[in-house]
């Protein structure tokens, strides 16, 4: 009946309606405290949102591919982007040892060709699950990771997926680097896509966190609400680099 109740909310845009229930249901169990980010993350947006779009992101997901894409090139534009190291609003996001470029560079005549076809392939792998709903790239910015460099906990506000293409990452490391989810509500579904099966295969974790090491050229895609954060600690590597975007419908 709960469940039915807050599902009732969430899909009439009654977030905080949610929360209010939420937080009267808490004074007697305290396990219901931990739902409210997820509603209070939709009332934030201020947005009404189409009954159908909500029913694609209730479900938390992560969607994991490799995307055949020319890395070198990209990593030499980064690079050679004008701005490199040049302080920005993003600089000082309290992250340790790393570096982000503005977030516009799906604007950059430069980042046009790689924007276009990370737009172009998540659609086309994604289509079974946004019922062929458009997802476009609202923000686009690279990430620079220095040895030891630490992204700390985080969701991106205002867009309903996001995503990062890793272009340069250490592969095999038996540390725990890597993109740390935070799965609050221990429901989240993983989506592996397999090349020789031509299918995503999935699995459904419960654990209070995932930790997913990315290969290079890997494509990782998730709600924005999903909170995430990254290690790079005695990292084999100089520099870790991805390609972060924020997609809305």
């Amino acid at each position: 009946m709960i469940n039915k109740i807050l599902n009732f909310f969430y899909l009439n845009n009654c977030f905080r309606f949610a929360i209010y229930f939420l937080k009267i249901l808490s004074f007697f169990d305290n396990t219901y405290k931990k739902k409210i980010s997820f509603y209070n993350y939709f009332k934030k947006r201020k947005k009404r949102y189409e009954k159908q779009i909500l029913q694609i992101l209730h479900i938390p997901r992560v969607f994991i591919i490799n995307f055949p894409n020319d890395t070198e090139k990209i990593i030499n534009q980064i690079y050679n982007y004008e701005k490199l190291y040049k302080a920005n609003e993003f600089s000082n996001d309290g992250h340790l040892e790393v570096y982000q470029s503005e977030h516009n560079l799906n604007e950059n005549p430069n980042f046009n060709e790689i924007s276009e076809n990370l737009e172009k392939f998540v659609n086309l792998k994604l289509q079974n699950f946004t019922t062929y709903k458009k997802l476009k790239i609202d923000k686009l910015w690279f990430v620079i990771t220095k040895d030891s460099g630490i992204i700390k906990k985080h969701s991106h506000f205002n867009s309903d997926f996001s995503g990062a293409f890793y272009l340069n990452v250490e592969e095999n490391n038996k540390n725990n680097n890597g993109l740390k989810l935070y799965n609050i509500n221990e429901n989240l579904e993983i989506y592996r896509y397999s090349n020789n099966e031509n299918k995503f295969n999935v699995e459904v974790s419960k654990d209070k966190t995932l930790l997913i090491k990315p290969r290079k050229n890997d494509l990782i895609i998730f709600n924005s609400y999903i909170e995430h954060s990254v290690e790079n600690k005695n990292a084999k590597i100089d520099e870790r680099i991805s390609l972060p975007f924020n997609l809305v419908f």
